[in-house]
């Protein structure tokens, strides 16, 4: 009887335990990542591998695509489209290995499971450029359906229009470039109804001769530059590759400014050489090439820049192009300093050699037993990675700031990393959409259509100890942008706690790149992002639990309003009375 029991018990204990682990997409994803992962380890990056090792590699990804193919990951992946197209993805790093260990067979047998209509597109491009796969190309029904899917590829993806940088181009190539942004923002711009006031093809027609007429390469990227603008959006705009082009409007001296207040101000000097000659953070700027800074602004700098709340023109304007211009060509500033007295500086915007960096990640501990994390990017995982470090120290604080202010964005996971440690439970990071287009749809009388895409966008508590449970606050500001945003809204939706500072710049989305002529590219926004409850945040910005705004006078003290009204929400005045420290300015 007693062994009946425990073997009941047990019994009991593993379903429980199996009730626990729920396999979730997101959990199938990092696995089969992290094989593929593995298998880059064990081949190595030597250019011929040793045959033991490539050998090794196909054997874990066979048995990665083996897992795929359970009908339990099989469902997930039906939820999961980042999970639905791990099969492919495993299949062609298999098509490599195969190739470079001798077996052009195998690798054109491979490859031809990628070259459905569904995949074909994304992959062929692929296929002919890597050196592996040479062998395998010449397998006769491998080639041809090669050529159809290229020819496929190149209604979207011709290279006719993506043509170099001269110093003029012709009509035809101008008008092209033209018309390539137009057709592409009227098939794929996620935000019309957000510009009611714009007629997207009278517009066009309107910016049609402007271009042609243009008298140099570098005319015709400003005209292409102001027609993005009249979108306002922060994810769609046009910008230079390099060469010549880029060195005609990218060149300036290595400090940041800031709008505030209707002034401009200093914000952070990258450059000793700089600081040598008087030149701080706290400083306004008064005047620039002989004009004041605001009408300067307006007349050369802001017609520009295709923001979608006037906080992110704001920022695009004054702190990260107000000083940009002709690498050879120096600009005159004004400065005032708080005793009013003014002086001037000719800068040359090259020249400047090493400049500092702005630190990826920060972290401090403020009395009151406050943990201070400042995340400048989410280009790069360095700020999760600084948090997991110190998540011991962390966790025994008394609550948590993290500063996004300066962040501009990057890849959204590098955030919801670090979210997955301020919950125990899953999360909805957000909603989208997506405008999708059917030929035979709209020949039947459908107009514009949106679909939601991401439709499992969950994300996982980072589980067992990795739990912070004590108040946290977020600062924010003008400048937080993109994936930072997405931070934001899946923090809003978790309710851990206030956003402080001022509106963020209001834009995030999925950009679609594509190249013009004369070295240029260009990108629109195609997805619609939304909190978790589907409310729209773009084009408004994500508003702050505490409103609060900096004034001249704090900024120009070195006081830090922002984090002092965040540490008194948090219950620590000590710290609060500590905030006049420039903690913003040590980057």
């Amino acid at each position: 009887m007693k062994k009946l029991l425990l073997a009941l018990l047990f019994m009991l204990g593993c379903q429980a335990a199996q009730a626990q682990a729920v396999l979730r997409a997101s959990d199938a994803y990092n696995y089969l990542q992290g094989q593929r992962a593995r298998v880059r380890t064990v081949v190595g990056e030597a250019d011929k591998p040793a045959p033991d090792s490539l050998r090794k590699g196909i054997r874990m990804l066979q048995e990665a695509l083996a897992y795929y193919q359970r009908p339990e990951i099989q469902a997930l992946a039906k939820t999961s489209q980042s999970l639905y197209y791990r099969k492919s993805d495993i299949t062609f790093d298999m098509a490599i290995l195969q190739g470079q260990l001798g077996q052009p067979e195998a690798a054109a047998a491979s490859l031809q499971q990628l070259l459905t209509p569904e995949t074909a597109q994304v992959y062929a491009p692929w296929i002919i450029k890597e050196p592996a796969l040479a062998a395998a190309r010449q397998s006769p029904p491998l080639k041809a359906a090669l050529e159809e899917a290229m020819a496929l590829n190149n209604v979207f993806n011709s290279k006719a229009l993506a043509t170099p940088y001269q110093p003029n181009l012709s009509p035809a190539e101008k008008a092209a470039g033209l018309s390539k942004m137009w057709m592409e923002a009227k098939y794929n711009f996620a935000y019309f109804d957000h510009i009611p006031t714009v007629d997207w093809d009278q517009t066009y027609l309107n910016y049609l001769a402007r271009v042609q007429a243009t008298p140099s390469t570098l005319a015709y990227f400003r005209v292409l530059q102001e027609f993005y603008a009249q979108l306002h959006d922060g994810h769609t705009g046009v910008w230079a590759t390099d060469g010549p082009l880029a060195d005609s409007v990218y060149g300036r001296p290595p400090f940041l400014a800031e709008l505030v207040a209707g002034r401009v101000l200093v914000q952070l000097v990258r450059h000793d050489s700089l600081q040598r000659t008087g030149i701080s953070s706290g400083l306004e700027i008064v005047r620039v090439d002989g004009l004041p800074v605001v009408e300067y602004a307006n007349r050369y700098v802001r017609p520009y820049q295709s923001g979608s709340t006037p906080q992110n023109v704001d920022v695009q304007t004054y702190t990260y192009n107000l000083l940009r211009g002709p690498k050879s060509r120096p600009v005159r500033v004004e400065f005032r300093d708080a005793r009013g007295r003014s002086f001037a500086r000719v800068l040359p915007r090259s020249g400047y050699g090493k400049i500092k960096p702005i630190a990826p990640a920060q972290l401090r501990f403020l009395p009151g037993n406050v943990a201070y994390l400042q995340v400048n990017e989410f280009e790069t995982d360095a700020g999760f990675r600084r948090f997991v470090a110190a998540f011991d120290s962390i966790k025994r604080t008394n609550a948590l700031i993290i500063d996004l202010r300066q962040n501009g964005g990057g890849n959204s996971s590098n955030g919801s990393r670090i979210l997955n440690y301020l919950t125990d439970k899953p999360y909805l990071l957000g909603r989208y959409a997506s405008r999708t287009y059917s030929a035979v749809g709209r020949a039947r009388g459908d107009g514009v259509q949106f679909e939601p895409v991401d439709t499992a966008n969950y994300s996982s508590p980072a589980g067992g100890s990795n739990y912070y449970a004590k108040p946290v606050a977020v600062l924010i500001g003008g400048a937080t942008f993109s994936a930072a945003e997405d931070f934001c809204a899946a923090y809003v939706g978790l309710k851990r706690g206030p956003l402080v500072g001022e509106p963020t710049g209001g834009s995030t989305g999925q950009p679609l790149s594509f190249a013009l002529p004369g070295g240029i590219m260009a990108r629109v926004c195609t997805k619609r992002d939304m909190y978790p409850d589907g409310t729209e945040w773009n084009g408004k910005g994500i508003m702050p639990t505490v409103l609060v705004r900096p004034t001249v006078a704090e900024l120009a003290a070195g006081h830090d309003p922002v984090l002092a009204a965040a540490l008194r929400q948090l219950h620590a005045p000590t710290a609060a009375a500590d905030a006049a420290k420039p903690l913003r300015r040590k980057k």
